[in-house]
């Protein structure tokens, strides 16, 4: 029998209180009762175990008892979002973020930021010309840039310990001349490419006691570039580029982020690389937005294969052996990597749905994957080398 079949993990009442009906696609074989530590417990001393949520409103009793159970860290999932506080420039909500930082603060729970800078979920009214003459376009843009960091990093001063300053600015195809690959998005049209810096310093002035990261995807994959090469070879070249120019420039840049949206043919190799790389550079890593897909043809895209296909017990071994080994990774790179966060708390509430991505299933019970990764952060088990 399979070290993470269902005869091996033992009941606790504390997680199987957690269970609770909801439709699911999920094979029911693999469905098991919880292990007797939570996620957080198992890797205490090495990094945060975090996931994904705009909590607390719209999540039951057993959706919040299973995250006190698992998570030491909480990421906004939509909340924080420049659309989502600051849908026009005289006008703020801050009703459900503050909700989360109550809900957080009084169950001991972190709260890691997300995002200030994005060219996605961001007001339209942020980019364009000033309606006085005498101001640029970049003026104005940064301009309103600044009030927003320093309004909603003001508000969360020493409660919010670190934010995504900027999300996703690297571009999926060549950028012709550019090493960096800044995609062309409303930010860099407005701005310049310097968006990035001001930004960081915008948040650094704001809470100056805060850690401040760049995140984005993909960024640890195809890490077998050539260094000497200026132009454009992946992501990951382009990420190191941008971010030995920060540094250079004397941006207050603290950390990376590596979403992680993984899948079962993941290169485990580009992972442990790319967290080499950022290593050199003296910056920390977090593994930001994790998942490993199970079905949909591994993509990973957004809207793959979604639906009623049942996940076969074979997907899902093998699912626990890739969640095995990125811990290993993170295990043994633990002095660099700050924290590792599940992006949602089951597979209802992914963003990959019918995917299978997540440790839990539709219903909170937890997959093979939950053993695996416990037994990795206890010692008890080695993965196989990639």
């Amino acid at each position: 029998m399979n070290k993470y079949s269902v005869s091996s993990l033992i009941a606790c009442a504390v997680f199987a209180a957690t269970a609770y009906g909801q439709n699911d696609n999920t094979n029911k074989s693999a469905a098991t009762s919880a292990p007797l530590i939570g996620l957080k417990d198992a890797y205490a001393g090495k990094f945060l175990v975090g996931t994904a949520g705009d909590v607390p409103g719209g999540y039951n009793e057993a959706e919040l008892a299973n995250i006190k159970a698992n998570y030491n860290v909480i990421t906004p999932e939509n909340c924080m979002k420049p659309q989502s506080v600051h849908p026009t420039e005289d006008t703020y909500t801050w009703n459900r973020p503050d909700a989360m930082v109550k809900w957080c603060t009084d169950n001991n729970i972190k709260i890691w930021g997300h995002n200030l800078c994005w060219h996605v979920q961001t007001g339209r009214w942020m980019f364009g010309a000033s309606t006085n003459e005498q101001v640029s376009t970049r003026d104005a843009s940064l301009a309103r840039l600044k009030s927003h960091i320093e309004a909603e990093v003001g508000r969360y001063k020493g409660k919010v310990y670190g934010w995504d300053v900027v999300n996703e600015a690297i571009d999926d195809r060549p950028v012709s001349g550019d090493p960096e690959n800044i995609r062309r998005d409303a930010w860099a049209v407005a701005v310049g490419p310097d968006f990035i810096n001001f930004a960081f310093k915008y948040a650094h002035e704001a809470d100056p006691n805060a850690q401040l990261y760049y995140n984005d995807y993909n960024i640890d994959q195809d890490t077998n570039y050539d260094r000497a090469t200026p132009q454009f070879t992946g992501k990951h070249a382009a990420s190191m580029a941008l971010l030995k120019r920060l540094i250079k420039e004397g941006v207050p840049i603290n950390g990376v982020g590596i979403q992680g949206h993984w899948h079962l043919n993941t290169n485990i190799k580009d992972v442990e690389k790319a967290i080499e790389d950022y290593e050199s550079l003296g910056l920390k890593i977090s593994i930001s937005e994790l998942d490993v897909t199970a079905t949909g043809g591994n993509s990973g895209a957004f809207g793959s294969t979604r639906g009623n296909q049942p996940i076969t017990p074979e997907a899902l071994q093998k699912q626990a052996e890739v969640y095995a080994q990125l811990f290993d990774i993170f295990n043994r790179h633990a002095k660099s990597i700050s924290r590792v966060t599940f992006w949602g708390i089951n597979d209802n509430r992914s963003w990959r749905r019918g995917q299978a991505a997540l440790v839990f299933d539709g219903q909170l019970q937890p997959k093979p994957a939950l053993q695996a990764i416990i037994d990795v952060g206890l010692g008890k088990y080695t993965p196989q080398k990639p």
